[in-house]
């Protein structure tokens, strides 16, 4: 599903519009039916539909979702909130075939509350669309206000009159929908947060855009979710053997940080790796070992406080690789520094890092910027501050614009991580991960989805799908958990890599439909 902003939806409709010469008034149709049939379906026990339209494009699906809910055996009732001579084009025709309908509408360009039995009824906002922004002006505040302050069902068409399509601050008045019918294709503020809260409830529905708008557009974002993780999952053949799996190198922990390399590592395995070997300071080994039975050890010299020491000349085992991750309980030393640098100009193979292995990357970046070869981080927006030298509020209030420009600059793969961790390409294409759980956010869940990433990237088929897959494999095995009763309270990364199994088989199963 592709993820649009304000603007590529203003140039879609356009194309499909002028170009294709589909009348602005059929798609009108087609979106108002469409989110009717939704709504309809969403409240099979509510009679009467009362709806709020502005004088625009969304105004003019309202009168489409009046009438087709009418046709469905509703009560519908139409306060536009504008004088109707205000109306133009496709809102005009349908405003007009509305009236001639006989149905009930009351026009004016200030606000009255509605004065309506609450029962069986549902409220459908359909004042303004995604190309507002900034604060509300009346009546539209008055009545997000009085909608935000019914009991009854709130249903927004498209997005929430008040709440910005892109990456804008919210307004102080919005309407806070008990849920939102996207129609054809979200934008961004659908995936950041606080905006995400006011849309309540996701339902997306098709509206009949031709494939050779989306086409014409060139989009280059995109949700991640269980139909593109069947697709690209790759299926093991009878004659496989453990090498074509790849063989992964994952550097991590301290004497005092034992659970970030034995989290790393178990998540590795059961993600599908075929040969794993964990480096460690020597004296974590037996506590690592003990929790990873499978994976074989690569000692590392270390401090008197158990920490990674002097690595300048370590010979490391990449060169026998298929694919490297560092970075997990190491530290934010010199020896990490050295590290560091040497994974960057010394690996010929895909490169991870996550947690210490990001500390000292603005102080590499020609490193990074002359590297050959893949290069995936795995920062949270507290890491992705230091990357950018922005503060956690600006990476949250702009993910999309941040990551792309970063990944862009220095060439890599980078996952930010949180609700809706959003997966950006080298070239610049991102990916929306649809799975998750705000049962992980608990220490650990890093550490797994670092041992994930390197395991999936290697079994391909490509790098972007392979990272794309352990992103969303990541956070459906939190889902699965906690639908099977694991509370959220008390869900860790240990349940994390116990549901990895019932993950994979749940996407394996998708994949034979």
């Amino acid at each position: 599903m592709q993820v649009v902003t304000s603007k590529a939806m203003q140039e879609l409709d356009q194309y499909t519009i002028e170009t294709l010469g589909m009348k602005e008034e059929l798609l009108m149709e087609n979106a108002g039916r469409a989110a009717a049939g939704e709504i309809h379906d969403m409240y099979p026990k509510a009679q009467t539909a009362v709806i709020f339209a502005g004088k625009g494009n969304n105004g003019g699906d309202g009168f489409v979702i009046g009438r087709t809910l009418s046709s469905l055996g509703w009560n519908v009732y139409v306060y536009l909130l504008a004088e109707e001579n205000a109306l133009s084009g496709g809102a005009l025709y349908h405003k007009d075939l509305y009236r001639a309908c006989g149905l009930p509408l009351a026009a004016g360009n200030g606000f009255a509350e509605p004065d309506l039995p609450g029962e069986g009824v549902i409220y459908i906002d359909t004042m303004l669309g995604t190309g507002i922004r900034g604060e509300l002006k009346e009546p539209f505040y008055s009545a997000a206000k009085w909608l935000n302050s019914t009991t009854a069902p709130v249903v927004a068409v498209d997005i929430p009159t008040g709440v910005p399509a892109n990456e804008e601050e919210l307004p102080d008045m919005a309407v806070n929908a008990d849920a939102t019918v996207i129609l054809e294709a979200p934008t961004l503020s659908t995936y950041l947060y606080p905006a995400r809260h006011y849309y309540g409830e996701l339902r997306v529905v098709p509206i009949g855009v031709p494939e050779a708008s989306w086409k014409a557009l060139d989009q280059k974002r995109q949700t991640w979710d269980l139909t593109n993780a069947a697709k690209s999952l790759p299926e093991r053949t009878q004659e496989s053997h453990k090498g074509d799996n790849g063989k992964g190198l994952l550097i991590a922990g301290a004497y005092n940080m034992p659970g970030a390399p034995a989290i790393a590592s178990n998540a590795c395995l059961h993600a599908g790796i075929g040969l794993l070997t964990t480096s460690v300071p020597a004296s974590a080994l037996s506590a690592v070992a003990s929790h990873v039975l499978e994976a074989t050890y690569f000692p590392l010299p270390e401090t008197e406080e158990g920490q990674v020491a002097d690595l300048q000349k370590t010979p490391f085992p990449w060169d026998g690789m298929d694919g490297v991750a560092a970075g997990s309980g190491l530290g934010r030393t010199e020896s990490t520094r050295v590290l560091t640098k040497r994974l960057l100009t010394e690996t010929q193979t895909p490169l991870v890092l996550d947690a210490d292995g990001l500390y000292f990357l603005p102080e590499l970046e020609t490193e990074m910027i002359n590297r050959e070869h893949p290069l995936i981080l795995t920062p949270h927006p507290g890491e992705m501050g230091r990357l950018t030298g922005l503060s956690p509020k600006q990476i949250n209030a702009e993910r999309f614009t941040v990551s792309r420009e970063y990944a862009r600059k220095f060439g890599c793969y980078l996952v930010l991580k949180g609700p809706n961790t959003i997966i950006t390409t080298p070239e610049g294409r991102q990916y929306v991960n649809t799975s998750g759980s705000s049962a992980l956010a608990k220490g650990g869940s890093g550490d797994a989805l670092t041992g994930i990433v390197l395991a999936m990237m290697l079994q391909g088929p490509t790098v972007e799908e392979g990272v794309c897959n352990a992103v969303y494999t990541h956070g459906l095995a939190a889902e699965i958990a906690i639908k099977e009763g694991i509370s959220d309270y008390s869900f860790t990364a240990s349940n994390l890599i116990d549901y990895l199994p019932k993950a994979l088989t749940f996407i394996q199963a998708q994949k034979k439909r």
